[in-house]
Order: C-alpha cells, then structure tokens, then sequence
C-alpha cells in the first residue's frame, strides 16, 4: 500500500492536466514510484481526460467527479485514496522532483498531521492580465500544495461542500484543522511550481465576483457575519466591513510599494474601485442569500430582523 495517495482535481484543463502528471510519473520523482500513487479526479462530463490518461498515463488513476465543484472533487479523490497521506495538488500545477521526498522526509515526525508546502511562479512578470499563484512563507494553507493524514482529514469531514467554486475552501478546511488543535508544518522543500495563465478581462470579472464566497467564508469560521444573528444586522456589519476594508486595502498597496510589480499593483487597486458601486450590492446580496441559505441547512430557522 503506498504511503502517499497525490489528489489532482481537474476539469475540461487536459493540457495542464498532462504537464502535471509528466511531473509526477516513474523516474521522475527523487521518491520511489511505489511509494506514492497518482489519482486524477475529474469533474468533466464531456472532454473528460479518462481516454488522455489511458492512453499516456496508463499508472494513474481516473475516476469520475461528483461534478459539484472543487471541494468536493478533491473529497471524491480522497475516498479512492489508498495511502495513509493525502497530497493535493491543482492541474495547472508542476510537482518538484524533490516534491515527494520532502514530504517523505518532513512525514517521518508522527506529530505532524498537516505539510503545507511551498508555491512559487517560476515566470512571474508585472502583467495583471498573467495570473499565478505563489505561497512562498506558508499560512495560507492554499490546496494546490498541501498534504495531510488521512486519518485527520476524514476526522474533520473533508473539504467543506458548501463551497462549490474555488475560493476560500481551503482556508475554511484550516481553520477547522486548528480548531481541533493538530498540528502542521511549513515545508519549503516540498515544492510546486504555479506557472501564470493569461487572464482575459471575463476572467478577471468572473475571478472578482468570487468575493461572495468570502461572506460564506465568514458564516462558516463565525467570524464577521453570524448566523445567530438577524440578516439585516449582518448585511449592515457586511456593508460597512467591506468600505472599510477598500479603504485599507488601498492604503496598504499604497505603503507596500514595489517596483518590479507595480503595474499589477495598481491595475488590481484601480479595478477595485471602478467596479465598487457594482461589487458592493452584489456582496451584500450574497450575505443575505447564504444567510438563508445557511440557516434553512441547518434547521436552526433564521433569526428574526
């Protein structure tokens, strides 16, 4: 049985789906190929990557997705699972050759129950219309590099399936992991290359509007919004949070000036602003829909206004 069970959640991406699996087949890990096993789980009803795999992965696993988002594609790959670690990564995502072996090394301390792994972007450029992902001092607990025992994470649920789109699940998994109070690591070695995808304006649109899943974040953790309390006091508490929160945010990249990347620095902050009188009522929409909504799950009722 191998000790590490690699989880890659994928869907309609079989290009970045094959160049993470190249990174991760035999020969080309430092870790022996027996110790680890490879499972794709694909959330694709149409161009699913099953023939790709067959055909030029053949010692991977597919298996269908539940096809309700990330979270609980990442918990589908989990319950096929064979190892006694969880390793996840994201498609668009290339392994280090020394990925599994660090996180063989840093696995052999019984106390650690969670390795959250470096990020870097191997081609970052000051272009906002280049995306990448980078986690490269940890605390962030970001999916696309993190591995926990298995045990742990079933102990926990998984990932939270109220999160149907990738945005904030992961960190709502670690505040629940620190609330049980077991203990993680920051392993530099374990590391993951996030190279940048070209982002069209409809992608930065669809990626701004991901900001009402930060309302679900804050019902989920408590912490901002309550569900114990009344949807008015919530959307007042959501609306004057989030003015605040532009203001300083705006005086921090003020402050945080960086010459290599100030064009990205600035297109982020001026888009922030130009699309506020639209973001603020589609949030505060949000707020009052996953109150309901969150509320009516539970069974607990809503609170009165």
């Amino acid at each position: 049985m191998p000790e590490f069970s690699v989880i890659i959640p994928t869907c309609r991406r079989n290009d970045l789906l094959a160049r993470c699996l190249e990174s991760l087949g035999p020969g080309r890990q430092l870790a022996d190929f027996d110790s680890y096993e490879v499972i794709v789980t694909d959330d694709s009803q149409t161009a699913t990557a099953e023939a790709m795999m067959r055909e030029q992965f053949p010692w991977a696993r597919w298996v269908q997705g539940p096809t309700r988002g990330p979270a609980a594609n990442r918990n589908s790959g989990a319950r096929n699972a064979k190892g006694e670690w969880l390793c996840f990564i994201d498609d668009d995502c290339i392994a280090d050759k020394g990925w599994i072996a660090a996180l063989h090394e840093t696995a052999k301390d019984r106390s650690i129950d969670l390795i959250e792994g470096q990020t870097i972007i191997p081609d970052r450029v000051d272009n906002p219309f280049l995306r990448g992902i980078g986690n490269e001092n940890g605390g962030l607990y970001w999916s696309c590099n993190l591995a926990i025992r298995r045990s742990r994470f079933e102990s926990l649920g998984g990932f939270d399936e109220d999160f149907t789109e990738a945005a904030g699940e992961d960190m709502e998994f670690a505040h629940r992991f620190h609330a049980h109070h077991f203990r993680s690591t920051f392993d530099p070695k374990a590391l993951v290359y996030h190279p940048a995808l070209p982002q069209t304006w409809r992608m930065i649109w669809k990626r701004h509007l991901l900001i009402r899943w930060s309302a679900m974040y804050a019902y989920k953790i408590d912490e901002g919004l309550h569900l114990k309390d009344s949807v008015k006091k919530n959307v007042l508490r959501a609306f004057t949070g989030t003015v605040v929160n532009l203001f300083r945010r705006t005086v921090r990249d003020l402050r945080r000036w960086n010459g290599r990347f100030w064009r990205e620095r600035w297109f982020g902050c001026a888009f922030r602003w130009v699309t506020f009188p639209v973001i603020l009522p589609y949030y505060l929409y949000w707020v009052y829909r996953f109150h309901r909504q969150l509320n009516q799950k539970s069974g607990s009722g809503v609170a009165s206004d």
